[in-house]
């Protein structure tokens, strides 16, 4: 979802209906289109950050360094601000948020999106760590050259760093207990943080019926294309392995395409200075003889 306001844009478009506290790799792009289906549009998600790619990272390395480091204010102001277009949010970088955000949006439901902690575990070694971790020359050097010449992913960079080093202090490859005793410890904290009354224990393998009777809303039904009579529609399941794979190589290419498109208007623009320097230094020398 790209947003159609600046980061100066006052108020809250649409209301805030439902905080999933999920970490990332815990079935949270299934959840974003789970609740799609049910209409809760939007969903803010990792992705929208990208998608924003111009504006969101500022707005998350404001929120981190006021949360954990104490420097400057992220109050509800400056959240309607960023999550103005959504009525519901999960994964990162927002999971990190969610017992603050349940307070600021009383009337929201809360989802506890859960995942085996080893899964989890296996799952960000397997497809996170080799977004963020490039290896070979070729990738290193589309890296160097994406960075230099695409402020968005400058932008991007900067947001990846100051999220991982403040809000998940542990080397994912090398210390295995410490990212598995942080993962507990976020789920503990939400629990801790909001009242089990308002709150419903989810994982995606539970389908539609928990879910929807927790929101409020009715199951999704389609239309049975051999009998014709309307049946529970399937639950979203999305962003496995090979999926996230396929979405980090577009993720690159979309960045590469603005690195390229950059280059060339800094080209353009610098051909062009040259152009007209050289077009005065001629006029100066047909019409005055090169005299001063």
């Amino acid at each position: 979802m790209v947003k159609l306001e600046g980061p100066n844009t006052p108020g809250r478009v649409v209301p805030m209906r439902v905080i999933v506290c999920g970490l990332h790799r815990t079935g949270t792009m299934s959840m974003r289109l789970a609740l799609r289906q049910l209409g809760f549009h939007d969903c803010y998600h990792m992705a929208t950050v990208f998608e924003n790619i111009y504006d969101d990272p500022q707005q998350w390395v404001r929120a981190y360094e006021a949360k954990y480091l104490g420097k400057g204010s992220f109050d509800k102001g400056d959240w309607d601000r960023l999550l103005g277009y959504s009525q519901a949010c999960c994964d990162m970088p927002v999971a990190l948020f969610s017992c603050e955000l349940a307070q600021l949006y009383p009337d929201a439901k809360v989802v506890i999106l859960n995942r085996e902690p080893e899964k989890w575990y296996e799952s960000v070694l397997e497809t996170v760590q080799g977004a963020v971790r490039p290896t070979g020359f070729f990738n290193v050097l589309q890296r160097i050259y994406i960075f230099l010449l695409d402020p968005g992913m400058r932008n991007w960079i900067r947001f990846t760093k100051v999220m991982a080093s403040l809000g998940m202090p542990y080397d994912h490859v090398t210390e295995h207990d410490k990212a598995i005793a942080w993962f507990n410890d976020r789920y503990a904290e939400f629990r801790a943080g909001i009242p089990a009354e308002r709150r419903i224990e989810f994982s995606v393998k539970d389908g539609w019926a928990p879910l929807c009777e927790h929101l409020g809303v009715p199951v999704p039904q389609v239309r049975d294309g051999k009998t014709g009579q309307l049946v529970e529609a399937p639950f979203p399941h999305a962003n496995d392995r090979a999926s996230f794979a396929v979405s980090s190589k577009r993720m690159s290419s979309e960045a590469v395409q603005r690195a390229n498109t950059n280059l060339v208007n800094t080209l353009g623009r610098v051909c062009l200075v040259g152009c007209l320097g050289y077009g005065s230094f001629l006029a100066w020398k047909t019409r005055l003889g090169g005299r001063l």
